[in-house]
């Protein structure tokens, strides 16, 4: 009986000597890998991570481990540290499982695009609202921004175009904005075949003039308060509307300086 409780106290000592043998055969595996040569650290992927993801989640979420690796076998720009100068940068490609992370694969986000600034200045408590009209129902073309303009809707009410009504749905309202856009030109002349050959598009030598371009008042934006712009909405989408002009902007003067002639001098 002696004898067996000594042969078990040996085995549990063996065993006690061959675990810290493993402990300190892996914790010296990565060394003796190098066999002599200098190690650097590296960053590997534990998991895929995504394209756009940034430094500080890569950090905060344990996506990455260290490795000790031959200095040799490591390739430029390899991240040995990730700290919070990569917080703000995004990976520009995903990363897969025990892929290394260099610097190249950081960018740094795009900025923001600013948001286009108002063409008009929206007054207190009014909306704008934009309607697209022809240029006869906006004055012949004669409205302009900063212009006061009533609002006319014509609805059909019987089954013959004779059977309609004009109302008034805006008394008075402040043009903001009018859209233009190019009027559509003819096509450029093309050469003709006939029975003589192709006859080609005389050009007349000399300085060439580039005629301005017309353009077309095609759309028209009002500030007008909500309950006005319901009604307009409404009309735009159930009959015609026609504009009229209530009073004009006044014209910008500008200070121009005169010249008095002064007679010539008597020679």
């Amino acid at each position: 009986m002696r004898r067996r409780i000594i042969l078990l106290l040996a085995a549990f000592v063996l065993a006690g000597f061959s675990a810290t043998a493993v402990v300190a055969y892996g914790h010296g595996a990565d060394k003796r890998a190098l066999d002599g040569a200098e190690g650097t650290w590296v960053l590997l992927a534990t998991a895929a991570i995504p394209v756009d993801t940034t430094g500080a989640d890569i950090r905060t979420k344990s996506l990455v481990r260290k490795v000790l690796m031959p200095a040799r076998a490591v390739p430029s720009g390899a991240i040995t540290s990730l700290d919070s100068s990569y917080d703000k940068l995004t990976l520009n490609a995903a990363l897969q499982p025990d892929q290394m992370l260099l610097s190249g694969q950081f960018k740094h986000p795009a900025p923001a695009t600013p948001s286009p600034s108002p063409t008009f200045v929206l007054p207190s408590g009014k909306i704008a609202v934009s309607v697209e009209l022809t240029i006869a129902r906006q004055v012949a073309g004669n409205v302009d921004k900063g212009a006061a303009v009533t609002i006319w809707l014509t609805e059909q009410t019987g089954l013959y175009r004779r059977n309609q009504k004009t109302t008034v749905i805006v008394a008075k309202a402040t043009v903001i904005s009018v859209g233009e856009r190019p009027v559509p030109t003819s096509a450029t002349p093309t050469p003709s075949t006939s029975a003589g050959g192709t006859v080609l598009p005389t050009v007349v030598a000399g300085t060439a003039t580039v005629a301005p371009q017309d353009l077309d008042r095609y759309v028209v934006t009002v500030a007008v308060t909500p309950s006005e712009g319901s009604r307009l909405v409404n009309g735009y989408n159930s009959g015609e509307l026609h504009l009229g002009l209530v009073s004009v902007p006044a014209p910008s003067t500008s200070a121009t300086p005169s010249v008095t002639p002064t007679p010539d001098a008597e020679s």
